[in-house]
């Protein structure tokens, strides 16, 4: 139960710089009179002011601030839930929001609104609209549940019934089904890309096949015919190695030629030295008749036997140049035939470079030819379209899911509809609502039936029968509803959710509007109302001073309201 005690205020409204302070769980009723404009409504102001960071007045926040001082507005308010104490402290100009708990003040990590959703959250239990619905009643600015719309009272019920986190939830469905409808059409749209570039790589692979296949037949033409010209030329290159050995086989005896020809040129030369020797020899003895050295005569005879010697040296010199010659002629043939051969043999070792060339040339021929071949193979079977395939698989297994999730969607869409779980339980509360309306309009001597149904229109019949409209009524017996509705409110959210609040604020509900008997049936239904402290502002201070234990009156003095407790 939520136990206000108590809630005081500075330079809030008409209220002065010093704190007016009320006691809300003193007294079981306090009336609370004085002159209009005196302030008497402060109170419901600086409570709710004080919870929920709002006046009950439709009227802006900046308004609540006391126009003289226009500085340091404060509220406070003190309550108990169950055995933990709490304090919240709002203001204004300083800006000031604070949450106590047993004495400590709840860090504010967050931003304000995030501390106000703590405090209705995780500790009140209530927001603004509810609080209002069940605790005061009769304030000008009040609207009464029986003069919402329907979508209003619905919202104030399923508050009341702790099922608004259903509409929450509904929001937050619908947002993601927006969202859901989204990647569906996204994943809807990407299948038909996918598809569209999956044909197309097809028809591409289909052109390229066509293409490679014309040029791989080309390509192993290409490679058989230059592989046939690569046997040729091996075999050919085979044929001028074999006339190279063969012709180097013709010349082994070339070095021992050189070598004779070398020997016989040196006996050529020779024997030309001794020809040249043996010719000036037989000049000497053919014109000399002495010697030139001691100027004797030559004997003719010595003379003629030297002649003759040399004749025959020189004869003999002759005979044996010849044959040299005839030796060194053949020689420089056999050598003019093997300068030949090597001549035949270096044509021929140029024939095997030169095919050689060729065959090594043809041979990177067909190893790029090998590379285009495999080249193409890796192009045909590139995984791209097998990666294409692959992830159009997968969106079509994200669009199962969607859709799958879709249904989920429309199932829970169904079950948090209006329609849906909400008036389930709206429909399980109907009879317990209308139930205690009634004991409470009969509690108040207005005996009529009154029915909520899911829709929340009521139906009201009299006892005859007759069928009434909640406007059917005087402004006193419309009273007796709103208050009928407001305590089974009380009641169905303690019922409910286990808020149960010990304070109900009654605003000039005697006045005007009701009778002395009407006064009489509420008095006698408040007092059977338990562990709750009803505040009643009124005028009719004649009708209701003996009726209360407790009184304030309100006053205003140079513009400042004063309270005076009795």
């Amino acid at each position: 139960m939520i136990k206000l005690k108590v809630v005081r205020w500075k330079n809030f409204l008409a209220t002065g710089n010093q704190f007016l302070e009320v006691n809300l769980d003193k007294e079981p009723m306090t009336l609370i009179v004085g002159k209009n404009g005196a302030g008497k409504s402060t109170l419901i102001d600086a409570i709710t002011f004080s919870l929920f960071g709002k006046p009950f007045k439709k009227i802006n926040k900046g308004q609540l601030m006391n126009t003289v001082n226009e500085k340091e507005l404060i509220t406070e308010i003190e309550f108990s839930i169950g055995k933990s104490e709490w304090k919240v402290r709002r203001g204004i100009k300083p800006a000031l929001f604070e949450i106590y708990n047993n004495g400590k003040i709840i860090n504010q990590d967050a931003k304000s609104t995030d501390y106000q959703k703590y405090l209705e959250d995780k500790v009140l239990k209530l927001n603004f609209k509810s609080f209002t619905q069940i605790v005061v009643l009769g304030s000008a600015s009040f609207v009464p549940f029986m003069q919402l719309s329907a979508n209003d009272r619905r919202v104030i019920i399923e508050d009341i019934l702790d099922i608004g986190i259903f509409s929450v939830m509904k929001n937050l469905l619908r947002d993601r089904s927006s969202m859901l409808k989204e990647e569906m059409s996204e994943v809807e749209y990407n299948i038909k890309l996918l598809q569209e570039k999956i044909s197309l790589h097809e028809k591409h692979l289909e052109e390229m096949k066509a293409k490679t296949d014309t040029k791989r037949k080309s390509d192993l033409d290409k490679m058989e015919e230059t592989q046939k010209e690569i046997t040729r030329l091996n075999e050919e290159i085979d044929e001028h190695q074999d006339l190279v050995v063969t012709l180097m086989k013709s010349i082994e005896d070339s070095s021992t030629a050189y070598k004779k020809n070398n020997e016989l040129d040196k006996y050529k030369s020779q024997i030309n030295k001794n020809l040249k020797k043996l010719n000036k020899d037989k000049r000497f003895f053919e014109e000399k008749e002495n010697c030139p050295t001691c100027e004797q005569d030559i004997d003719a005879t010595f003379k003629k036997n030297k002649l003759n010697d040399v004749a025959d040296d020189i004869e003999e010199m002759n005979d044996g140049l010849d044959k040299i010659e005839k030796e060194i002629e053949n020689v420089c043939n056999r050598l003019g035939e093997i300068s030949e051969c090597n001549k035949d043999i270096q044509k021929e070792e140029n024939e095997i470079r030169t095919k050689n060339g060729y065959v090594k040339s043809h041979n990177k021929f067909i190893t790029h030819l090998n590379e285009e071949l495999n080249k193409k193979d890796e192009v045909i079977d590139e995984n791209k379209q097998n990666f294409l395939i692959k992830e159009l698989d997968e969106s079509k297994t994200t669009r199962m899911n969607f859709v799958e999730q879709k249904r989920y969607y429309d199932i829970l869409g169904t079950i948090l509809n209006d329609k849906g779980i909400k008036t389930r339980i709206i429909r399980k509360y109907l009879p317990v609502i209308n139930n205690h309306v009634n004991m409470y309009l009969k509690d108040m001597d207005f005996f009529v039936n009154f029915q909520l149904d899911e829709n929340f229109q009521e139906t009201i019949k009299s006892r005859h029968r007759d069928d009434f409209s909640y406007y059917s009524f005087s402004e006193g017996e419309k009273k007796r509803i709103d208050i009928a509705l407001l305590l089974t409110w009380r009641y169905i959210a303690a019922m409910r959710n286990s808020v149960n609040v010990n304070l109900l604020i009654l605003d000039e509900v005697f006045d005007a509007s009701l009778d002395q008997a009407g006064v009489d049936d509420l008095m006698k239904l408040f007092h059977l109302l338990d562990k709750t402290n009803l505040f009643i502002i009124s005028h009719k201070l004649d009708v209701l001073d003996d009726k209360f234990p407790a009184k304030i009156t309100v006053d205003k003095v140079k513009n400042f309201t004063t309270m005076e407790s009795r």
